[in-house]
C-alpha cells in the first residue's frame, strides 16, 4: 500500500491563516476604530475650547467697541489672566499697524504672531482660529484672531498643553487596546481556526486509514458546521462506496475463481482421458469437440464480463439510434415462441399500437429483451404463460416480462442482479450467474433500470424502464 506523503514544513496551514487573518482583521478593526474616535474627541474637545475663547473675545470686543477706558479693558485682562494663569493665557490689543496697545504678560509667550498678518487678506471682520507651536513643553497654542474695525486688531492665546496630555493618554490607551485587539483577535482566531478545522483534520486522519487498507473508516458528524459537516458526509458515502466496491471486487474475484475452476477442471480432464484412452481418431475428435464447448462456455463467461465491466464504467460506446420498440419485442417474441413450444409455456406479445421510439444502441437492446424472456422460460415449468408487456408512461417506456414460474425467494430479491449469484432455484439449472447482471448495466447505460417483482411459487415481473 502506498504511502501517504507528509505535508512539506514550510507550508502553512489553514489555522495559521485564519488567526492572522483574525488578528489583522480585529487590529485593523480596533485601529480604524480607535482613529475615528479619537478624531471626535479631538474635535470635540478643541471645539468647547474654541467656544470659551470666542465667548471671552465677545466680551473684550463689547468693551471696546463700546468706547470705554483702556482702564476698563486693563481690568478684563488682568482677570482673564488671573483666571487661567499666564503661562496659559494671554490676550492682547494692536491698532492697524500692529502697534501692541494692551495685553496681559507675554513673557510666557514669546514670538506669537501677529493678529494683523494672520487676517491679511481675510475680507470683513471675521475671527480666524490658528494652531501655533510653542517652544516649551506647553508645545502648542490655539489662536484667535479678529478685526475689530476703527480699533485695531484682538488675539487671545490659550495654551493646549491639558488638551495635548489628555489626547496624549488616549493615544497610549488605543495603542493598548489596539494591542489587547491583536491578541484577543489571535486567540479567537486560533480557538475558530482549530474548532472549524477539527472536521478536516478527523476527515485527514480517516483518509490515511483507508490509503492505509482500513476501508471500514468512518467520521463522525459531530456539528463542525453545515460546509464542514458537507465534507465529512461526502467523505464517508465515498468510503462507504469504496468500501462497497472492494467488498464486490473481493466477491466477483471468488466467484471468478470458483465458476471458472469447474470448466478448467473438465478441460483438463477431457485433455489427460484424450491423451491416454483415445485409441481411435474418431475418439480424440469427440473429445476435442467436448473441450471446444468448454472453452467457449469459459469465453462466453469472459465476454459476458467485459460486456458488463465496460457498460458499468462507460467505457464500451454506445450506438444511439432510435429504436422501435415494438419492432424489438415482436422479433425477440418470434426467436423464442419455437423454445417456448417446446417447454409447453405460452409466449404472448402485448403492446400498444403506438409506442415511443427509445435512443438506444439496439443490439444491445436486443439482448436484455432476450435475457429476459430467455430467463422467464427457463424457470416456468410445463402449462406455464410468458407474457411480454410493452406500453407507454410519461417520459418513459415500460417494457414487462412476467412468468408463472417458481419465483424468487425475498431473501434473494436484493442480490440477483450481483454477477455470479444464482438462487438455491436455479442451480440445476444451465447458466453462469451473469445474465441478470448485464442486463441491469445495459439498462443503466441507457439511463433506464431493471426491476423485478416476485412471490415464490407465483412468478415473477421483471420491468426495463427506458427514457422515451
Amino acid at each position: 500500500m502506498p504511502s501517504v506523503p507528509e505535508r512539506p514544513v514550510h507550508e502553512r496551514s489553514i489555522a495559521l491563516k485564519l488567526t492572522l487573518f483574525y488578528a489583522v482583521f480585529f487590529g485593523i478593526l480596533a485601529l480604524a476604530g480607535g482613529v475615528l474616535l479619537f478624531q471626535l474627541v479631538r474635535g470635540h474637545v478643541l471645539g468647547e475650547l474654541d467656544d470659551d475663547i470666542a465667548r471671552q473675545k465677545d466680551e473684550f470686543v463689547r468693551v471696546v467697541t463700546q468706547g470705554e477706558e483702556l482702564t476698563t479693558l486693563v481690568g478684563e485682562f488682568d482677570a482673564y489672566e488671573a483666571s487661567c494663569g499666564k503661562s496659559d493665557c494671554f490676550a492682547r490689543l494692536t491698532d492697524k499697524t500692529g502697534a501692541v496697545r494692551l495685553s496681559t504678560d507675554m513673557s510666557m509667550w514669546p514670538k506669537m504672531p501677529l493678529p494683523g498678518p494672520l487676517l491679511r487678506g481675510r475680507p470683513g471682520s471675521a475671527p480666524q482660529f490658528s494652531t501655533v507651536d510653542l517652544p516649551d513643553d506647553r508645545r502648542k497654542a490655539r489662536l484667535l484672531s479678529v478685526f475689530i474695525p476703527a480699533h485695531g486688531y484682538l488675539q487671545l492665546g490659550v495654551s493646549l498643553a491639558e488638551s495635548e496630555s489628555l489626547f496624549d493618554h488616549f493615544r497610549r490607551y488605543g495603542v493598548l487596546i489596539l494591542a489587547t485587539m491583536l491578541s484577543l483577535g489571535a486567540l479567537i482566531g486560533w480557538v475558530l481556526a482549530r474548532k472549524a478545522m477539527e472536521g478536516v483534520e478527523a476527515v485527514t486522519r480517516a483518509s490515511r486509514s483507508v490509503a492505509s487498507g482500513h476501508f471500514s473508516e468512518r467520521v463522525d458528524v459531530s456539528g463542525h458546521g453545515r460546509e464542514i459537516d458537507e465534507l465529512v458526509r461526502s467523505f464517508n458515502l465515498m468510503v462507504e462506496r469504496v468500501q462497497s466496491v472492494m467488498g464486490e471486487m473481493r466477491q466477483v474475484s471468488d466467484n471468478i475463481a470458483h465458476d471458472l475452476r469447474s470448466p478448467l477442471t473438465r478441460i483438463r480432464g477431457l485433455a489427460e482421458n484424450a491423451a491416454i484412452n483415445c485409441e481411435t481418431h474418431a475418439d480424440g475428435a469427440v473429445l476435442a469437440g467436448d473441450i471446444v464447448d468448454e472453452c467457449d462456455r469459459l469465453m462466453q463467461t469472459i465476454n459476458t464480463m467485459l460486456d458488463i465491466s465496460e457498460a458499468e464504467t462507460g467505457v464500451g460506446r454506445l450506438h444511439r439510434d432510435p429504436v422501435n420498440m415494438v419492432e424489438l419485442v415482436d422479433q425477440a417474441g418470434e426467436l423464442f415462441a419455437g423454445v417456448a413450444e417446446d417447454k409447453g409455456v405460452t409466449l404472448t406479445v402485448e403492446h400498444q399500437e403506438a409506442i415511443h421510439p427509445v435512443q438506444g444502441d439496439r443490439r444491445k437492446l436486443q439482448r436484455v429483451i432476450a435475457n429476459l424472456i430467455d430467463n422467464a422460460l427457463k424457470y416456468t415449468p410445463r402449462g406455464g404463460q410468458v407474457r411480454v408487456g410493452l406500453r407507454n408512461e410519461p417520459g418513459r417506456v415500460r417494457i414487462e416480462v412476467s412468468d408463472t414460474g417458481i419465483g424468487i425467494e425475498p431473501r434473494d430479491l436484493p442480490r440477483i442482479f450481483e454477477r455470479f449469484y444464482r438462487c438455491d432455484q436455479s442451480r440445476h439449472q444451465p447458466g453462469n450467474g451473469l445474465g441478470l447482471s448485464l442486463a441491469q448495466a445495459i439498462a443503466r447505460s441507457h439511463g433506464g433500470g431493471l426491476s423485478v417483482d416476485s412471490r415464490p411459487g407465483k412468478g415473477s415481473v421483471f420491468s426495463l424502464i427506458l427514457p422515451a
